[in-house]
């Protein structure tokens, strides 16, 4: 008797284990995993968000944490979220400039992205245009992309072109 116990504990751990296994491979199939959203989508929305001034849409494409960086043309920073909010707010509230920016280049990973983009700044639209390089970090926050860091660097200007 003390056999049939044994088999009997042994079918039953067989058919949990084939259960659970069963189980795991459905679940890797399941239709409710989330993919990864496409990046570009997000660098665009962040940009119509600053070109239309529009401080709400432009909150919406950076992080909710507190740790966001703006580096300024100059070196000047701002370290966080709020001060940054601050910035764009008053930034925005100014009708005269304009900024023209051209994607550079895009890195994508599984959980940051980067887009480099070169622009003209100007203080009003007949203002003289100055250029710098932006690089803008994101990191996807729950299943969105969001910028965290936002790096300006001013090109100097020069008579000569340089090549690569």
């Amino acid at each position: 008797m003390f056999g049939g116990q044994v088999v009997i504990s042994m079918r039953i751990s067989k058919n949990i284990l084939s259960a659970m296994l069963a189980m795991f491979v459905l679940s890797a199939c399941s239709p409710e995993t989330s993919a990864r959203p496409d990046f570009r989508p997000a660098l665009d929305a962040h940009l119509a968000a600053i070109a239309a001034r529009d401080i709400n849409a432009y909150q919406s494409t950076i992080t909710d944490g507190e740790g966001l960086y703006l580096i300024f043309p100059d070196g000047g920073a701002l370290p966080t979220r709020e001060k940054v909010v601050g910035f764009h707010t008053d930034w925005f509230a100014d009708p005269n400039w304009v900024l023209e920016p051209e994607i550079a280049n895009i890195i994508e990973g599984v959980d940051m992205a980067t887009a480099l983009l070169k622009y003209d700044y100007r203080d009003t639209p007949e203002g003289v245009p100055r250029s710098a390089w932006l690089l803008l970090v994101f990191k996807l926050e729950g299943g969105e992309w969001r910028l965290v860091h936002d790096q300006n660097t001013r090109i100097k200007q020069s008579t000569e072109t340089e090549t690569e």
